[in-house]
């Protein structure tokens, strides 16, 4: 996992980039980004240094997650600042308000040079909806559910407006029980270029409806040939029932245990081996993973700097084209809680409609 400094130069994308986006992770970078390519524009993810190559949306994975709170504050709002010409501007945030969220938009919001926040983090595709100013799973407080006792992130907070204590200028909260509610809402925003938009996928998909072309793209590339291989290094308890759900030949699973009584990072880096072990071999035409920072570990520890981002294999779902070990390889990546209990089998599944042959 990266943990150096980072700086973006956008000038290259100038002519180009349309959206911005700033995560905190790897699959909130893809998350984001994918519904702005279900609108019909090209999107590339990376981190470390944004994407060299031009395209519509740049998404920027900070790697801040792991970071103390006043660190991530202040990489966001570098990377901000180096961003901020974009027309949007979108800074993502977990939809179960995981993560160094008070401190990331304070530094967002200083560093973009915006004086209007929009904050919405409902995704009501997932169940997380926002009412009365108060962040819910299933009709419960993010605090009060089960991402309150996330073994490695857990949600401290329910009440938006806790965590926008250190942010200056102007703040609009969105409440939404469906995506229709932040369709509309977002809608009605004007001038987008003056604000600095927080959210999670649903805001994404709000934005992409309003900015976007309207024009799905066509599945026009190469994959390599190979199965699926499937890498779990979420704890949640849903991540291991949609591992266990994988039926047998659809693709190979490498699970992370459940208990992370020593130490996460380790955990993690032994796993990011092992999915390296497999990679190398070129029997993987495919890989999925769950866990915000598993895809980046593996990624990174494959020396792989960018993702060009295809779509979505379902909403929250996104999937790209990299290239790992000189192949290209497909990539889907979501949250450890994110989905029912057959998601990854059917990721799996409809990846593999992209793979030409099993690899000998």
């Amino acid at each position: 996992m990266f943990t150096g400094e980072v700086h973006v130069d956008l000038i290259l994308h100038e002519q180009t980039c349309r959206i911005a986006i700033l995560a905190d992770d790897l699959t909130s970078a893809a998350d984001a980004a994918g519904p702005f390519v279900a609108q019909g524009m090209t999107a590339l993810i990376g981190w470390e240094t944004a994407p060299l190559l031009p395209a519509e949306v740049v998404s920027v994975n900070a790697a801040t997650r792991s970071l103390a709170a006043m660190q991530a504050g202040a990489r966001m709002e570098r990377f901000a600042r180096d961003l901020r010409h974009a027309p949007v501007l979108f800074k993502t945030v977990d939809s179960t308000l995981r993560g160094h969220v008070r401190e990331e938009i304070a530094g967002a919001l200083r560093g973009s040079g915006r004086c209007r926040l929009v904050f919405a983090p409902a995704f009501p595709n997932a169940g997380r909806t926002t009412v009365d100013g108060i962040q819910l799973l299933d009709g419960v407080p993010v605090h009060l559910s089960r991402y309150g006792q996330d073994p490695v992130h857990p949600a401290r907070v329910s009440a938006l407006w806790e965590l926008l204590r250190e942010a200056t200028g102007t703040a609009t909260l969105l409440d939404a029980c469906t995506q229709d509610d932040l369709d509309r809402s977002v809608a009605g925003v004007e001038r987008p270029e003056e604000v600095l938009w927080v959210g999670s996928p649903g805001l994404a998909r709000a934005l992409a409806r309003r900015v976007g072309t309207g024009e799905s793209p066509g599945a026009d590339f190469a994959a390599s040939n190979g199965a699926a291989l499937v890498v779990v290094g979420s704890a949640n308890d849903i991540s291991h029932r949609q591992a266990a759900a994988i039926r047998g030949g659809t693709a190979k699973v490498l699970l992370a245990p459940r208990s992370r009584k020593g130490d996460p990072a380790a955990v993690l880096a032994q796993l990011a081996d092992e999915a390296a072990a497999e990679l190398v071999t070129g029997r993987f035409g495919a890989l999925i993973a769950t866990g915000g920072d598993t895809m980046d570990a593996i990624l990174t520890r494959m020396g792989t700097g960018s993702i060009s981002l295809l779509g979505e294999v379902e909403p929250g779902f996104p999937f790209g084209l990299a290239e790992i070990a000189g192949r290209p390889i497909l990539l889907a990546m979501k949250a450890g809680g994110f989905g029912d209990d057959m998601t990854l089998e059917r990721a799996a599944r409809h990846l593999c409609t992209f793979i030409k042959e099993p690899a000998p």
